[in-house]
């Protein structure tokens, strides 16, 4: 039979680890929750919401899939970065073994080649994502929201 204090310790592990997980789940992306809310309606909503799309491709007459309409605010930055390039190979052999001598027969080493890369640091140019935000909706023919996503658009990683 398990004591009464020995309980109270259980329940309050149980507990915490439920009030961490709590703590740990991730809050909803605003940007997301606010695009949820667009399907099913006219996509001027969001234009409205979102200005000005990069990709602008309305429904046309004789289009069968309706529209297509992007915002991309992603921000990426170029650096330079000290990387080691590799410039070429160097082979050598190595000794692997040794074959069984006996009866007049010499043994003989068993060499195999090895190769290994050569190369130098380098200062090399390298993309890098400082802020990711893409936003893609798709209409029907009447230019209706059926769907919408978003990549990113986080307000902490903004600056």
């Amino acid at each position: 039979m398990i004591s009464q204090m020995l309980k109270s310790c259980i329940l309050a592990l149980y507990g915490g680890a439920l009030l961490l997980t709590g703590c740990a789940a991730p809050r909803p992306n605003p940007v997301q929750q606010a695009a949820n809310a667009m399907v099913g309606k006219p996509i001027s909503v969001a234009l409205k919401a979102f200005g000005r799309p990069t990709l602008n491709l309305p429904p046309c007459s004789y289009c069968t899939d309706g529209g297509t309409y992007a915002w991309n605010n992603t921000r990426i930055s170029k650096e330079w970065r000290m990387t080691w390039v590799q410039t070429g190979t160097e082979t050598s052999q190595q000794v692997v073994g040794m074959t069984p001598g006996g009866r007049g027969v010499a043994p003989m080493m068993i060499v195999q080649n090895v190769s290994k890369p050569v190369g130098e640091d380098r200062m090399v140019e390298a993309t890098h994502v400082d802020y990711l935000c893409d936003i893609q909706a798709f209409t029907d023919m009447k230019n209706i929201i059926k769907s919408i996503s978003v990549a990113g658009c986080t307000s902490k990683d903004r600056y």
